[in-house]
């Protein structure tokens, strides 16, 4: 087993744990592999429906109401995630991964060995929301 893999029992049920990374091409390959040969009773993403409907579907920026997020409130949150997806887009060309793609891999592995799965992340909004207030300016 991998030195990211951890089994945990937890009333008289194992819970497998792996650790990722968002843009590593090993990550992809051990969630594919550890799907396949545990077969889970289910797979948990760490990932809300939001993010993976954009990560899954893709062009969503090219339906997005700019005015209505700002009339929300929620420009601050648009410029968190425009940064972090920048950061991390030009991190993983320079692998050869998109970041995220290990969860894609392992919410397919699932639908294709027919287990069900779950997305168990809070709204990457609220993550974003609680770090730009523990933030200071310097860091902003």
């Amino acid at each position: 087993m991998s030195q990211t893999v951890r089994r945990v029992e937890l009333k008289g049920r194992t819970v497998i744990l792996a650790g990722t990374a968002h843009i590593s091409p090993e990550s992809i390959a051990e969630v594919k592999a550890l799907v396949e040969t545990e077969r889970p009773g289910r797979v948990c993403v760490e990932l809300d429906a939001g993010r993976w409907k954009s990560m899954s579907e893709g062009g969503s920026w090219e339906s997005l109401d700019i005015g209505k997020v700002l009339k929300e409130g929620r420009g601050f949150l648009l410029l968190a995630n425009l940064a972090l997806a920048g950061f991390q887009r030009r991190m993983g060309s320079e692998v050869g991964v998109k970041p995220g793609e290990e969860m894609l891999a392992a919410v397919r592995a699932a639908e294709d060995a027919g287990i069900p799965y779950s997305f168990c992340d809070r709204e990457v909004q609220i993550t974003l929301k609680r770090a730009w207030a523990k933030s200071g300016l310097w860091n902003r």
